[in-house]
């Protein structure tokens, strides 16, 4: 196993009371926006300014969470729309992205891939670009056979770059993004909220399975999974 360096992507989640109340976090790479849907839960999602935009956030001032559900189901779906995830509580991402991160376990599909996402502005279709969240590049002898590329180089240069809705499409569509006429045919966008807080809960069954120490050393020794 080959380890990769990514000194851009180390951010770490500390929950507590007064992070709770924070909707977005500027990171040097990216924005960190949380929503906290009426059904419980938190959907936490990794976003540039394009899609700051698209969102209705600001790309400059930090802005704290709201406390209408109404608003937080809103900007949630919205998110979910944009590639975040739904996780039942942010101590669940946290323990298992350091694990991924520091420790440089091989997640592969058990840890939800970075669902990129991409809307023209002329409101036909959605391109789609997805890649795994290890931090390891494995070597061709390993057991484990990734499902997923890992983040390509000179991604955060090129989608940061990105200014309009449209450069980002092209962006995405240079990294090797599929195109859906229908958003609805795209399995990776959920199309409602509780479409999204049951893909999160399979995600968390998986995680589940990584916390298992026959499993994760079948996983790790010989690339052997359970069906979830």
């Amino acid at each position: 196993m080959v380890r990769e360096q990514q000194p851009g992507d180390i951010c770490r989640l500390v929950p507590s009371s007064m992070d709770a109340e924070k909707r977005t976090q500027f990171f040097p790479q990216y924005c960190q926006i949380k929503a906290y849907p009426s059904m419980g839960g938190v959907v936490l999602g990794f976003f540039t300014a394009v899609q700051l935009k698209q969102l209705g956030l600001s790309n400059a001032e930090e802005a704290p969470r709201s406390h209408d559900d109404a608003e937080e189901d809103k900007l949630a779906l919205s998110m979910m729309r944009q590639g975040a995830h739904w996780w039942p509580d942010l101590g669940l991402y946290q323990r298992h992205y350091d694990r991924l991160s520091d420790k440089l376990i091989p997640y592969d599909f058990h840890f939800p891939p970075r669902i990129n996402v991409g809307y023209p502005s002329s409101g036909n279709g959605v391109w789609v670009f997805k890649f795994s969240k290890d931090k390891m590049e494995l070597a061709e002898d390993e057991p484990i056979k990734p499902s997923l590329r890992r983040m390509p180089d000179g991604w955060y240069g090129r989608i940061n770059l990105a200014l309009t809705e449209d450069e980002r499409c092209e962006t995405l569509k240079y990294f090797g993004a599929r195109f859906y006429c229908d958003v609805a045919e795209c399995e990776d966008i959920p199309m409602s909220l509780e479409e999204g807080r049951l893909r999160g809960k399979r995600n968390e069954l998986l995680l589940q399975k990584m916390e298992d120490d026959d499993y994760l050393q079948r996983w790790l020794e010989h690339g052997l999974t359970d069906d979830v």
